[in-house]
């Protein structure tokens, strides 16, 4: 264990953040995060700093040591398989509930295209709502029980592995960018489109069938990496994610309920 793993692994079984350790040392967040990925290296008045609020020896932090994590730390260990295994069901959830609302979308080509001939109209807006909604009952049914305390607990990681998971995380952000402002886009302006076309500034044409496939287009590739993304922030910047107010509420609301 290098003196970055020390730092991370001290900061944690003492329930600090990042912003609550650097105050406390005269320091920086970004300083504090640069050590604990050993980017950087602390001088020696804030190794003394270190040294006194972790009440470690200074000996203890800079010899390196081959040693597990600590079992009495503070919050749920996810293992390697763990997470994987969370990030892949999540996705797969999300493809299902983006393609539910997805659907919802395409229930208006129908309405578009068969403007007068109603019978047409009707089943091909049924289908296609009734297809939303299995799409969003499976997504419901697909989503394991065994995942939900990553969402309920601070957690805990092999530091190598959190890493690894960083630089994951940091890919599939660019990547996840690349879909996400392009239908969001298409998502807006489908729905400025049918907002002026409901006032009667434009009439209704077969074209807002088209305008009713990019929205649904929008609404899938918005909810896919939004959702997707929102799995990875949950493991990587957990500190952050548990640190929120309505992280705390859900909290104190799971406590009491606990008690009685």
């Amino acid at each position: 264990m290098n003196l970055g793993e020390k730092i991370y692994k001290l900061r944690k079984e003492k329930g600090l953040s990042q912003e609550a350790l650097a105050e406390f040392v005269g320091t920086t967040r970004q300083a504090i995060s640069k050590w604990e990925n050993n980017q950087g290296y602390p001088e020696t008045e804030k190794l003394l700093l270190l040294s006194n609020v972790f009440e470690v020896s200074i000996d203890f932090l800079l010899k390196d040591e081959k040693t597990e994590s600590s079992a009495d730390e503070k919050g749920y260990y996810v293992s390697r398989e763990m997470a994987v295994g969370y990030i892949a069901n999540e996705k797969k959830t999300c493809k299902y509930f983006g393609a539910g609302f997805a659907l919802f979308a395409l229930a208006g080509i129908p309405y578009t295209v068969f403007q007068t001939t109603t019978a047409w109209k009707v089943l091909g807006m049924s289908i296609c709502i009734l297809a939303g909604i299995i799409a969003l009952v499976v997504s419901m049914f697909i989503s394991k029980d065994e995942y939900t305390i990553l969402k309920k607990e601070s957690l805990l990681f092999d530091y190598e592995f959190l890493k690894v998971l960083t630089d994951e995380y940091r890919s599939m952000k660019k990547k996840n960018m690349v879909v996400a402002i392009p239908c969001t886009v298409l998502f807006i302006i489908g729905l400025l489109t049918l907002a002026i076309t409901v006032r009667g500034i434009i009439p209704w044409t077969h074209y807002h069938s088209l305008v009713f496939l990019g929205l649904s287009v929008g609404l899938f590739g918005f909810v896919y990496s939004a959702g997707t993304m929102e799995a990875y922030e949950i493991l990587v910047h957990n500190e952050k994610y548990t640190n929120s107010f309505w992280f705390k509420v859900k909290r104190k609301a799971k406590l009491k309920i606990d008690k009685w």
